[in-house]
């Protein structure tokens, strides 16, 4: 099958309730959640088969030039990215206060953002091993 080019809106405008799980599946496969919500998917075999499948519950029209493409990253990507800069950018600031010589930080310990102690504890979290302040039990 040959590619069709351009985007088109996939709008929901009727509600999955009453209608069969596979139908339902496939309308949160092309990102819709809620009525009159609209997505912009690339003009492709695939989405139009699906498109087809539960044309009865949505609406469909082309795309101009002027909308902005869709993402072409996927969301762990975009977090992953987003931690990434954040690592760095703790890195340079420890390097700038003089707390950092040449000492790695651990890539588990930063991408979390949570302290690891010496005996394995984690900072700010108080384990079974701890004791319990007063009030507590």
């Amino acid at each position: 099958m040959q590619e069709q080019s351009g985007r088109i809106r996939i709008t929901l405008v009727k509600s999955v309730i009453g209608y069969r799980e596979t139908q339902r599946q496939t309308v949160r496969s092309l990102g819709l959640r809620r009525i009159r919500q609209s997505v912009i998917h690339h003009d492709t075999p695939t989405i139009r088969g699906m498109v087809t499948k539960v044309r009865h519950l949505v609406t469909v029209e082309p795309v101009g030039a002027d909308v902005p493409a869709p993402r072409q990253q996927t969301g762990s990507q975009r977090f992953k990215a987003r931690i990434e800069k954040r690592v760095a950018e703790r890195e340079a600031l420890m390097v700038a206060l003089g707390l950092l010589d040449g000492i790695a930080i651990e890539e588990d310990e930063a991408v979390a953002g949570i302290a690891i102690e010496d005996d394995g504890a984690v900072a700010g979290i108080e384990t079974e091993n701890q004791e319990a302040g007063p009030g507590r039990a």
